[in-house]
């Protein structure tokens, strides 16, 4: 009898005490839903202030947290006709794509298939000597030695060049350039883009398959990466956001031949969406799986991460933090397209931002690797960490500002001066305010300077001398046409200053 009261007391029990618990934790889940959706409100709202402030005309997000997507949202335009941006909407990836290229080549070694510390010589033609003293390891974590100056003469050269051959080729020529050296030297970490083309090359040379094909074999088909594309082609039948260029501080639309160069693109020239990068960035934070499959193993994961020496390079990823939070992360950039990807591994949690308007401009200088994506992404990381925001810096319309005043002050300037000699010039003799009349050095020297600028400009335009400034003509092309303008202008003062020389000599001789 005593047993069976327990056991009716028991069951009555729980009858009250089991709604308890169970209201208890539904009002958990709403709590954290509401809190969810507060904070992404504020993502929402931050999105929309600095794609004002920087005029960008689309821009994807993506949120994860250890194994799930949290957020992910496209906002703004894709192209003119106002298609919109989506999560799906794929975007340059620039040299985030790095990381990519590092698990393919971690993905061959752990299959027995290439050795890190194995002297590179072994992959490549053995005519290149110094190869024998650069190990794969090197090229991933950028210790060869090569240059990224050095690299700009074969990204403008091979621009062109859509051939199923032409990372090969590339890598030839990076070789040529850089394997010239036959002793053994220790480099320190040295960014090049050359690196991840000769490690794209390698993992052809290995796989059997062409770069492309391996990536999407073994990439981004197992991440489920469905719109990742490797070549341009096939991201535009796909929906590709537009790029877009920087003129005078307004956005227009860019149709020339560097959006896409296959001879690097395993240094920067992969496409994708923000969804895709998403699933990418759960196999980073989870030991290379995503769902139930896995793409490397978690030791070769922490291994991509870890930086030989702290500052430095890991394997497509770089160390940083975010008001006081240590953080993986990497920039990506390529003519109309910009993005920045983070990792927080202390929270599991991944950002990638993605915007399709980029110049030279959009870089904190002396900073360039720091882009307005990166200013967004670490403000989101501050807000999901209920952390100041802190500063973006100027906003394009800011930094417009102060360029476009010191080109309008330059312009005037050198008008007035033109001018002014022109009425010296044309006008009737008169020696100068001085009284002299006697030809100078001082004379001499302001018409080989006012001509200098153009001979040097021409210099620049018609040889590949210093490849940069073809890059920067790429990227700032406003400026650099104003620049082309000014020495024209100044060598038409040159001139007038010539006509004035010749009256001086003819006054003198009379």
């Amino acid at each position: 009898m005593k047993m069976r009261m327990r056991i009716i007391a028991i069951f009555l029990c729980g009858l009250f005490i089991l709604p308890l618990f169970s209201s208890a934790r539904s009002d958990e889940g709403m709590q954290l839903e509401r809190s969810g959706t507060s904070v992404f409100s504020e993502v929402d709202a931050y999105i929309a202030r600095e794609m004002k402030r920087q005029r960008l005309p689309g821009l994807a997000l993506g949120i994860v947290q250890g194994d799930r997507i949290l957020y992910l949202k496209g906002y703004g335009q894709a192209d003119s006709s106002g298609r919109p941006i989506t999560a799906e909407t794929p975007f340059g990836l620039g040299s985030i794509g790095k990381s990519i290229t590092a698990t393919a080549v971690l993905q061959l070694a752990e299959t027995g298939k290439i050795d890190l510390d194995a002297p590179i010589q072994r992959y490549i033609p053995n005519k290149y000597k110094g190869a024998e003293f650069i190990t794969v390891r090197q090229l991933l974590n950028q210790t060869s030695g090569f240059t990224q100056i050095s690299t700009f003469s074969n990204t403008l050269s091979s621009a062109n060049d859509q051939d199923q051959d032409a990372l090969e080729k590339n890598a030839m020529s990076y070789a040529e350039k850089f394997l010239k050296q036959t002793n053994q030297t220790e480099h320190s970490y040295r960014y090049s883009n050359a690196n991840y083309v000769l490690l794209g090359y390698i993992v052809q040379q290995v796989s059997g398959q062409s770069y492309g094909d391996y990536v999407k074999e073994h990439i981004f088909s197992p991440l489920s990466m469905h719109n990742s594309f490797v070549t341009l082609d096939e991201a535009a039948v796909h929906g590709l956001a537009k790029p877009y260029r920087r003129i005078l501080g307004y956005n227009v639309a860019y149709e020339g031949p560097y959006i896409f160069i296959p001879g690097d693109a395993p240094a920067g020239y992969l496409y994708t969406s923000a969804e895709d990068m998403c699933h990418y960035l759960i196999a980073q934070i989870n030991g290379g799986r995503f769902k139930d499959v896995s793409v490397l193993s978690a030791k070769g994961i922490q291994l991509m991460q870890t930086e030989p020496v702290s500052g430095t390079y890991a394997m497509g990823w770089m160390t940083d933090h975010i008001n006081g939070l240590p953080v993986i992360g990497q920039p990506g950039g390529s003519i109309g397209f910009q993005a920045q990807t983070y990792i927080v591994p202390e929270q599991q949690l991944g950002v990638i931002v993605f915007a399709n308007v980029l110049d030279a401009i959009d870089a904190a200088w002396p900073k360039t690797h720091v882009i307005t994506t990166t200013h967004i992404a670490s403000g989101v990381i501050n807000l999901l960490n209920e952390q100041p925001i802190g500063g973006s810096g100027l906003s394009i319309s800011q930094k417009y500002l102060l360029v476009n005043g010191f080109i309008f002050m330059l312009s005037a300037w050198l008008l007035y001066t033109t001018a002014r000699t022109a009425m010296r010039c044309l006008g009737p003799w008169s020696p100068d305010n001085s009284g002299h009349t006697e030809i100078s050095i001082k004379v001499i020297s302001k018409i080989v300077l006012n001509f200098a600028g153009l001979f040097i400009i021409m210099l620049l335009s018609m040889t590949q001398v210093v490849p940069v400034w073809h890059i920067a003509t790429i990227f700032q092309p406003d400026v650099i046409l104003w620049l082309k303008w000014m020495t024209v202008l100044m060598a038409l003062k040159g001139s007038m200053e010539v006509i004035r020389l010749v009256r001086l000599i003819r006054h003198v001789k009379t």
